[in-house]
């Protein structure tokens, strides 16, 4: 199914001269999925009517200009709409979620329903009105993400705080930064870190569903000057490099440094904490 998908937003791609996902935002001619900031955004356009009378000027103007907002505004969801479906939410997208459970497809449609306006009303010059549209992922994953297989909500952080306090300041590690930028990988609500055996090195039981849904369990950046990285890892993170990404969305890093990732959780708790950054091309 996932190969059909990257199909299709390649035909995207020769159709409407889209730009191929190759970092954390995916553009679209109508909008894009931003998951850096974790927020999908659409635009609607629509001509302003001209229609006037020898009458009343005034009064028709403005009934025409809120007609055409509402048009507007109405094209941004049914965009909006459409980009979420295309939102990677773990091996599977949004999309395929939504048709394989009515439920999910009707609360998904409702989050849409009420997006919220982003940035002032634009007008145009060829007297066209612009409304953008957008939610944000967390949204999305309160809806996708049910209770089970995450850590307990009520685990203690006693063991790691103590850990943090027998290791002097300037060693303790703050995070862990994946660098994928030698590998092509495609950005994903809820992805996975397996190591070269296959084994599980980072996924949801490994943090509680109330940190994925708020904070999301792996941050996104370009670059170590992006300010991200900081606000995700703090200023000692250790670096790791992906191996591969067999599906495009799963990362596999080294048995070795699978090893590292596991002796930083265990004293530091950095994965309970979501304190993961991947580097993307």
């Amino acid at each position: 199914m996932f190969k059909h998908l990257i199909i299709y937003q390649i035909l995207l791609v020769l159709i409407f001269g889209t730009e191929f996902p190759k970092s954390s935002l995916l553009k679209t001619e109508y909008g894009f999925i931003d998951y850096k900031n974790r927020i999908i955004l659409a635009r609607g356009t629509s001509s302003i009517l001209e229609r006037r009378s020898k009458t009343g000027d005034l009064e028709i103007i403005e009934k025409n200009l809120k007609i055409s907002k509402g048009e507007a505004r109405a094209l941004a969801r049914e965009n909006l709409l459409d980009l979420v479906k295309l939102v990677n939410f773990d091996s599977r997208t949004v999309g395929e979620l939504m048709l394989s459970d009515y439920l999910t497809e009707s609360r998904i449609r409702s989050l849409v329903e009420s997006a919220y306006q982003q940035g002032e009303t634009e007008y145009l010059e060829k007297k066209e009105v612009v409304i953008s549209l957008a939610v944000k992922m967390s949204g999305l994953a309160e809806i996708l993400i049910d209770a089970k297989g995450y850590l307990n909500e009520n685990i203690s952080e006693t063991t790691f705080l103590m850990t943090k306090n027998s290791v002097p300041k300037s060693e303790r590690i703050s995070g862990i930064v994946i660098d994928a930028r030698n590998i092509y990988h495609v950005p994903a609500m809820v992805p996975k870190v397996f190591n070269e055996a296959d084994k599980l090195v980072y996924g949801p039981r490994h943090y509680t569903r109330s940190r994925s849904v708020n904070r999301g369990p792996i941050g996104y950046a370009h670059s170590i000057e992006d300010g991200n990285v900081t606000r995700r890892v703090g200023s000692n993170p250790i670096f790791i490099d992906a191996v591969s990404s067999d599906d495009t969305i799963n990362l596999t890093v080294s048995n070795f440094d699978a090893d590292k990732i596991r002796d930083a959780e265990k004293k530091f708790g950095l994965l309970t904490n979501c304190k993961v950054l991947v580097l993307l091309k």
